[in-house]
This record gives C-alpha cells, sequence and structure tokens, in this order.
C-alpha cells in the first residue's frame, strides 16, 4: 500500500470513530468507562486532525489541479 491511501484510510477510520466516541461518551456520562472513552475521542480527533493534513499533503497536486480548472 502506498501512503496515501494508507493516510485515506486512517483518515476514513477516524472520521467513522469520532461520532462513535463522542455518543458513548454523551451516554456514559459520570460512569466509571466515561473517561476512557473521552480519551479515545481526544485521540481519534488528534488522529483525524493529522491524517487530513497528511490528505491534503500527499493529494495537494491532484486538489491543486482540480481548483485550478474547476472555477466555483
Amino acid at each position: 500500500m502506498n501512503k496515501r491511501a494508507i493516510v485515506s484510510l486512517i483518515l476514513l477510520f477516524s472520521l467513522f470513530m469520532m461520532p462513535v466516541s463522542g455518543i458513548i461518551v454523551h451516554a456514559s456520562h459520570g460512569a466509571a468507562m466515561s473517561h476512557k472513552w473521552l480519551y479515545l475521542h481526544v485521540i481519534f480527533g488528534v488522529i483525524f486532525f493529522i491524517a487530513g493534513i497528511l490528505h491534503v499533503v500527499y493529494n495537494w497536486r491532484a486538489l491543486k489541479n482540480y481548483l485550478k480548472h474547476n472555477h466555483f
């Protein structure tokens, strides 16, 4: 697998896990495991942020060409 594919899959996985962990944190507020889910939620948020930046970096040429040829 190349770096672009790995970063895209990590971005997709963290995009899926952010709302899942957020819902569990909200639903289990005050429970013994809620702080662990909160940590996971924060970790997935950081992973999502880093993977999003890497995704833009690795796809910069394609994004630039897209924006150059498709005017809004």
